[in-house]
């Protein structure tokens, strides 16, 4: 059983091939993912610290009593869950920047790109006579 050809221009391609080099140039926006949930994990950070830096600072100046009153105030518990969530959703963003595209979405994506860089010397061809 011979392997399906694809022809683009003047070159014909396996599907693997286009597989292939769908996959080379897929665009690799892996990194907004990466990036967004570091800076989630890093903000989630600083809120953790801030709160309790404040709080041994609290401690510190008015005695250990208070900070159960501290801890229990509702805005420091909503900044806290805040930052849980914050620091789980940039956890899930960074894993899912890891993963690939599968073969189907890199054979679209190496046909469009064949079939314009096809296209492309075509056009040149045509309107670019020596």
């Amino acid at each position: 059983m011979a392997s399906q050809t694809y022809t683009f221009g003047d070159k014909e391609y396996t599907k693997q091939q286009v597989i292939d080099y769908g996959r080379a140039h897929y665009p690799k926006f892996y990194w907004i993912k990466r990036g967004l949930g570091i800076s989630g994990i890093a903000s989630s950070a600083l809120v953790f610290l801030i709160i309790f830096v404040m709080g041994a600072l609290l401690g510190k100046e008015v005695g250990s009593e208070y900070l159960d009153a501290y801890y229990g105030d509702p805005r420091i518990v909503i900044y806290i869950v805040a930052a849980i969530i914050d620091a789980i959703i940039g956890v899930a963003l960074i894993i899912s920047s890891f993963v690939k595209p599968d073969d189907e979405k890199c054979f679209i994506h190496g046909q469009k790109c064949l079939a314009k860089i096809a296209a492309d010397i075509a056009y040149y061809k045509t309107n670019h006579r020596l």
